[in-house]
């Protein structure tokens, strides 16, 4: 600005307006949040932003959820707020050019000077899409030694059926079916003559001693084990 006083000029000189914002207003900047997150995600996106993407990346931020799971409720708070206070007094500022007609958002030349102060905010970035491996295999488990299962089962009860009938070991069945045979042969003596009687004694002896034989056998090995 010149102006001319009594033959004299008095020039006054005014500097342009200068990019940086002093460091009061920088962090009177930084003191609320939702400024911040606007900075980050202009700071991570290129370009002009929809407003409402902005409005949804900080609201899902602010209620630890993500986009699609977002309420109305929750996008609408924070949309007014932007709309009414925050944007507007970041344009003001020259920290970002809003064209609120048009809902976009983007950079200045100043909204550089907010960077390094907005690393230890969240990204915004949209999350990376997951694919669906399926169900992660996590190797064989140890479980102990493997169950047989029914076919040993069953094999173990026809041994066990062959060695037991109604409560009877083996032997003691052996033993019994002797001391039958000796009982048939001497009823056989009392009902047979001669040469005949005698054959069926001597069979049923032979067999009831043999069945003696191998129940004391039996019983032996079965008590050694």
């Amino acid at each position: 600005m010149s102006s001319t006083h009594e033959g004299s000029t008095l020039i006054t000189e005014t500097e342009a307006p200068t990019d940086r914002l002093d460091r009061d207003d920088v962090f009177h900047i930084l003191q609320c949040r939702r400024r911040r997150l606007v900075l980050k995600y202009l700071q991570e996106h290129d370009g002009p932003a929809d407003m409402r993407d902005v409005t949804e990346a900080i609201a899902a931020v602010e209620n630890d959820t993500t986009v699609a799971q977002l309420r109305s409720q929750e996008r609408q708070r924070v949309y007014i707020a932007l709309y009414q206070s925050h944007l507007p007094k970041m344009d003001r500022d020259g920290i970002i050019n809003y064209e609120q007609d048009r809902g976009v958002v983007e950079r200045t030349a100043r909204t550089a000077q907010f960077d390094p102060y907005l690393v230890n905010e969240p990204t915004l970035l949209p999350e990376s899409e997951t694919t669906d491996e399926g169900p992660v295999d996590d190797g064989p488990v140890n479980e102990g030694p493997a169950d047989q299962g029914p076919v040993d089962q069953n094999r173990d009860d026809a041994s066990s059926a062959s060695d037991t009938a109604g409560g009877w070991n083996q032997p003691s069945l052996v033993a019994a079916g002797g001391g039958l045979a000796l009982v048939a042969s001497v009823y056989a003596a009392t009902t047979l003559a001669g040469p005949a009687a005698l054959v069926a004694v001597a069979v049923g002896a032979l067999v009831a001693v043999l069945a003696g034989v191998y129940y004391y056998r039996e019983s032996i090995v079965e008590a050694g084990a």
